[in-house]
């Protein structure tokens, strides 16, 4: 298999959740679109070179990182977390759909509160990379990863038991 296959099978695999990452860390959709083909383009570069890349996705989520990182810095926007997103809308009793929107409310708020370091391995994590890949993604140790998570969802938990 030739380097472009390899790449177009990378990118078939990983565009959407490289495109969605990008969203998650703020950067607006167009410039997302062009941050992500950015990402894979600078993969079919270092394999065109003959470079090896032992984890593309991992490589990827870090090269997407950085080019988030970097954008952040020219133009530092962050989006409020939405409580309803990706929430199915509760049913029509009216108690539970205030009980739903109350506890939505307390885990965004709660989201929000998480370090950007804790909240970024979280969302990492959701997206299925290891702790090792997450590391790598955003430059710690797998050991600060582990405790960055762990810190997160007690937070998380204590929020939504209260």
């Amino acid at each position: 298999m030739n380097v472009h296959d390899q790449v177009e099978e990378i990118y078939v695999a990983e565009r959407n959740h490289i495109y969605a990452y990008l969203l998650y860390c703020g950067v607006a959709p167009q410039r997302a679109q062009e941050l992500a083909q950015d990402s894979f383009l600078k993969l079919y570069l270092k394999m065109e070179k003959g470079e090896s890349v032992d984890n593309p996705r991992a490589w990827l989520y870090r090269v997407a990182h950085n080019l988030a990182v970097r954008h952040q810095r020219r133009e530092p926007v962050f989006d409020e977390i939405d409580p309803n997103s990706r929430l199915p809308e509760p049913g029509p009793d009216p108690e539970n759909a205030l009980m739903e929107r109350q506890r939505r409310a307390a885990l965004a708020a709660a989201v929000a509160d998480l370090s950007p370091q804790q909240r970024n391995c979280l969302h990492l994590r959701v997206e299925g990379l290891r702790y090792r890949e997450i590391g790598e993604t955003v430059g710690i140790s797998t050991s600060a990863v582990g405790e960055f998570l762990k810190r997160a969802v007690a937070r998380l938990k204590a929020a939504l038991d209260a």
